[in-house]
């Protein structure tokens, strides 16, 4: 894929989950939400736009609008996750698209630690109102989740060029385009030349924009798409492996182990051992 609406978030402007991950992976994708993203326990890997960012148990990173993502938890992971609406934001905030948050504890500066620990301390209120939902646990959960948007506003943001986030926004149209005709194909054999002929580019020219925007070449998106979908039937049917990787698409079966391991951390026959 893979643009990720939250069709749902638009109505509540906040979204806070609780995931735990076993060996999941999510492929580069983005979305108009601001998001959080708190470990609770285990390590995850989140790349944003070609750059890896790894955390651990009591970390957070946070990916702001638009920004072209991925997450790799290889360990079960517990995490919680937070999706802010920009436009449901706006009603508290009326020129919040003015700004821009940054904020992981690989680019922390020394004098912003404070305020980190401040957001973890807050993110770690929110579990124990999830496990004993006492009355008005949802109401509780908002407010901090609030809070710690305060925060990262006023302590992690950076004013934004409104010039450069018109030519993002054209830049993630195309994008989106291409990507949701390889989610539509990706059973089928999708030639490079083929794809950059029916976006009406150059096989050269859209080869550089893929790599350069997505942070991956075209051909390993199309494997990893491919991938997420077999781990997927891996955990919910009792197709055979092979049978799973003819059917997404994967006719290099020596490829295919090679990534699925590099990605998940083990061999898809381990899967449903798991």
């Amino acid at each position: 894929m893979i643009y990720e609406p939250l069709f749902e978030l638009e109505k509540t402007g906040i979204n806070i989950a609780y995931h735990t991950k076993k060996g999941r992976y999510s492929p580069t994708h983005w979305h108009s939400a601001i998001e959080l993203i708190y470990v609770l326990n285990g390590t995850a890997t989140i790349s944003i736009e070609g750059k890896d960012y790894k955390l651990v148990a009591g970390e957070f990173i946070v990916v702001d609008s638009n920004r072209i993502h991925e997450a790799q938890c290889t360990r079960v992971s517990m995490m919680v996750v937070i999706h802010y609406s920009r436009a449901s934001m706006q009603n508290y905030m009326t020129k919040i698209d003015e700004y821009r948050i940054y904020c992981s504890r690989q680019t922390l500066k020394k004098e912003k630690l404070d305020k980190y620990l401040e957001i973890c301390g807050l993110l770690k209120r929110l579990p124990p109102l999830y496990v004993t939902r006492p009355p008005g646990y949802r109401l509780q959960s908002q407010a901090v989740a609030m809070e710690v948007l305060f925060v990262l506003v006023n302590h992690f943001s950076v004013s934004t060029d409104s010039a450069g986030l018109v030519n993002d926004v054209t830049v993630l149209e195309r994008l989106a385009e291409i990507t949701a005709y390889i989610e539509a194909h990706h059973r089928e054999k999708i030639v490079l030349e083929d794809i950059a002929s029916r976006f009406y580019l150059s096989r050269e020219y859209f080869s550089r924009f893929f790599r350069q925007n997505m942070g991956v070449t075209f051909s390993r998106y199309v494997n990893q798409v491919r991938l997420m979908h077999i781990y997927h039937d891996l955990c919910s049917t009792g197709d055979g492996v092979m049978e799973l990787a003819e059917k997404h698409g994967f006719a290099n079966y020596k490829l295919f182990n090679r990534m699925f391991w590099e990605i998940y951390g083990c061999k898809p026959s381990d899967v449903r051992k798991k």
